[in-house]
């Protein structure tokens, strides 16, 4: 049985000042899984399947304080969101404020002002995600894909082959070929060409394992280091934010 928190933790930004942007792209970068949110009702339900989530909340908007201190209390207060680790956000330097919410009401993720800039705040939410094991035991942030999502484009053997991708990392990918063409592990996939929300990248990789399943079986595909530069990895992650933020907003009704 896998331990909760070791394939890492979701990582939240409730209603995110603009300010956070640059923030956010950078802890992206740093592979941790980070979701923008501004719907803190719906956000109940989604954190009451995901238990082990931090979230981090702007006090300077969607509620007033007063609300916020009865919504985190809420959320300690309901047994499957109890273990949500909370921080709070804000632009505003408020000693008694910040003392209220480390002290008395307890937010394991911090107190962050965040007019210290955004160096300063990527380090102390970098440091913070780390003390709070958000990456738990992987090392790449992965996306599942919905049908339809991602797809891609290979010659094998002389034969031009389409599979649909089920997931995706800046590591790899594990797809299904049409068809029901089966590879086993080790064969070499050149000039992969990898679509995904309209945007494609171009690499070379190679079947590392192959699971069965009951209609076709599962390639899990690595791709070639030699073969992705900054560009394309720094291309894969934005796609692995973006395919991620849209499986939150599908969970919070927003598509």
């Amino acid at each position: 049985m896998i331990e909760p928190g070791a394939l890492g933790k979701k990582v939240v930004f409730l209603y995110p000042p603009p300010v956070l942007t640059e923030v956010v792209e950078e802890l992206a970068r740093r592979e941790f899984e980070v979701y923008l949110v501004r719907d803190h009702a719906r956000l109940r339900q989604v954190l009451a399947g995901n238990p082990e989530a931090l979230v981090f909340i702007n006090l300077d908007d969607g509620l007033e304080e007063p609300e916020w201190e009865a919504y985190i209390k809420g959320l300690r207060a309901d047994e499957r969101t109890a273990n949500v680790g909370i921080g709070l956000l804000t632009l505003n330097e408020n000693k008694g404020l910040s003392e209220k919410y480390l002290m008395e009401i307890g937010a394991p993720c911090g107190f962050i002002v965040l007019k210290i800039g955004a160096a300063k705040t990527i380090e102390i939410l970098a440091k913070t995600l780390e003390a709070n094991e958000a990456r738990g035991r992987r090392k790449f942030v992965r996306a599942v894909c919905a049908p339809g999502t991602a797809q891609v484009l290979v010659e094998v053997e002389g034969s031009n082959l389409r599979a649909d991708v089920s997931d995706i990392s800046v590591a790899g990918l594990a797809l299904q070929f049409e068809g029901g063409h089966s590879f086993k592990a080790g064969t070499v996939l050149r000039n992969l060409s990898l679509t995904v929300k309209g945007s494609r990248i171009l690499a070379n990789g190679f079947v590392a394992a192959k699971r069965a399943g009951e209609d076709q079986a599962t390639h899990v595909v690595m791709f070639d280091p030699n073969s992705l530069d900054d560009a394309k990895r720094e291309k894969l992650r934005t796609l692995v934010f973006r395919v991620n933020q849209q499986s939150m907003d599908r969970l919070l009704g927003k598509n």
